[in-house]
């Protein structure tokens, strides 16, 4: 009996030792899974107000291209100007979409993955269409506000921004790729950092202390 009764008490003792460490895993993600929420929250409000944005641009812009259809470089210019605001809001949707994705209750590797399609979302979509055609958007907004006068007044001063923009475009395209040689490691991960985002890069942070404490 007295073999038996402490079998019993290690089985007993056994189990106590699971819950108590079943309840610590828990308790562990339970806070960095807060704290990856909170880290996300200011990007979601920062693709709401570019929502925002988006919808306030298409209301202004869609009316005055609209009005000027029958010309066709104020047509084309304000098309640009529609598709440059309707992107932002689909970007915006996006990105806010794959965050209300984000299971934080399911295994790591699956958060990880979660946060890495966001994270790409997020990259792309703000690099492609919202940030690089930025260097090109002067020249069809004076086209658009000046009615399509300007191209009759002034057209160099399109061919300039044009130009300008380019030249920017393959600046920035330069800059990138001398940032990400193998001798500027360092410049080129800060470079993908702060174009990931810093609540992007808390929540994968917090993903990974999961993961971690998981291992150990």
């Amino acid at each position: 009996m007295e073999l038996d009764e402490m079998k019993q008490a290690w089985q007993n003792l056994d189990r106590r030792i699971e819950q108590h460490y079943a309840l610590h895993v828990q308790t562990f993600r339970d806070s960095r899974a807060d704290k990856a929420r909170r880290g996300l929250r200011p990007l979601v409000w920062g693709q709401g107000l570019q929502m925002a944005i988006g919808v306030v641009g298409l209301l202004l812009f869609v009316p005055m291209w609209v009005a000027h259809r029958d010309q066709s470089a104020v047509a084309i210019a304000g098309l640009l100007l529609h598709a440059y605001f309707l992107g932002m809001i689909i970007v915006g949707a996006m990105v806010q979409a794959q965050i209300a994705r984000i299971d934080f209750g399911a295994p790591v590797i699956t958060i990880q993955r979660q946060l890495l399609t966001l994270r790409k979302i997020y990259v792309v979509g703000g690099a492609c269409v919202v940030g690089l055609p930025w260097w090109f958007l002067t020249a069809p907004l004076l086209v658009v506000a000046s009615h399509g006068a300007i191209l009759q007044t002034a057209p160099q001063v399109i061919w300039i921004q044009l130009a300008v923009g380019a030249l920017g475009l393959l600046g920035t395209g330069w800059f990138y790729r001398w940032a990400h040689r193998p001798q500027r490691t360092a410049l080129g991960l800060r470079l993908d950092n702060s174009a990931t985002g810093a609540g992007i890069r808390r929540a994968q942070a917090a993903a990974e202390d999961i993961a971690r404490f998981e291992r150990e």
